[in-house]
């Protein structure tokens, strides 16, 4: 299997081609399609989407339209927060579903649009947004958790090659750390290594050493769930947390958390989302 260093700069190379056919730096359907079905790994796509250097050329329908060929969720997060929102119409927009009335109401009242996400993924009724939902949401403030969790359960959505191939062999999720704490319980030992998901296990690959690596099966996960950070643009989620049914928990930190970036621990969630979506995908935590 290809290095996933070999991937992004498959996808970078790809996405950098359709830019320069639409224009300096511009971002467009083709070219995200293009980088897509030429196989670039999402972790890459969204590394050019979140390139402040980048614009994106779309409106809320283009990205209904990448949805509806595929694209992954974690991409349409992605590109649906540079994409700002609409000017205010001076009547204020309707949905076409009215069940979309009750999330905006409970937004407003100041609940934590990650339980209201998960309240959807539970719920488990079928959205299928049109342009007319999005642009009502993004009026009306939602952000991108919510979008994403109300998209992901759209019947209509073609299934990808990967979701079709079933669980993979050697997908390989590079820059992260294993946060294990130390004496006493308040020194930590932070590890850095790679995840590697093989069929239905998960090996941490200690970049210390084989004797500190370790392995877990993704049947005997009890619950995988994000640790985020409550920002201004919205929760920025940098560790993904496991808690295995004997009683373990392990916890994997996003290297470059400090500067910004996430993109390894959204990888290893769209992975096990894509692969195994039976398993119990918990609430995140937010520190305020």
């Amino acid at each position: 299997m290809k290095h996933p260093i070999i991937g992004i700069l498959l996808g970078v190379a790809l996405l950098a081609f359709g830019a320069a056919a639409a224009g300096a730096d511009e971002l467009t359907v083709d070219s995200i399609l293009s980088a897509h079905r030429s196989g670039a790994p999402a972790y890459g796509i969204i590394s050019m989407i979140n390139n402040p250097s980048n614009t994106v050329a779309m409106s809320a329908g283009d990205v209904l339209t990448l949805r509806n060929a595929g694209v992954p969720e974690a991409v349409i997060t992605a590109l649906w927060n540079r994409i700002p929102a609409p000017s205010p119409a001076p009547v204020p927009l309707q949905p076409d579903d009215d069940r979309l009335l009750d999330f905006v109401r409970l937004i407003k009242s100041g609940m934590s649009e990650s339980i209201i996400a998960e309240q959807i993924r539970q719920s488990e009724q079928a959205y299928n947004l049109s342009v007319n939902d999005l642009l009502y949401l993004k009026q009306n403030g939602a952000q991108e958790t919510l979008i994403a969790a109300l998209m992901a359960t759209s019947t209509g959505a073609p299934d990808s090659p990967t979701t079709a191939a079933g669980a993979p062999d050697d997908l390989v999720f590079d820059d992260l750390v294993f946060v294990k704490k130390g004496l006493f319980g308040f020194l930590t030992k932070d590890r850095p290594g790679r995840l590697v998901m093989d069929g239905d296990t998960l090996s941490w690959k200690d970049g210390s050493g084989s004797k500190k690596s370790f392995q877990f099966e993704i049947p005997g996960i009890e619950k995988v769930w994000f640790t985020c950070e409550a920002q201004p643009s919205g929760n920025f989620c940098h560790q993904i947390n496991f808690k295995i049914v004997k009683g373990d928990l392990y916890k994997f930190q996003d290297v470059r958390r400090d500067s910004g970036s996430n993109e390894a621990v959204l990888a290893v969630m769209e992975a096990l989302r894509t692969h195994f979506p039976q398993l119990n995908f918990g609430t995140p935590d937010v520190d305020g």
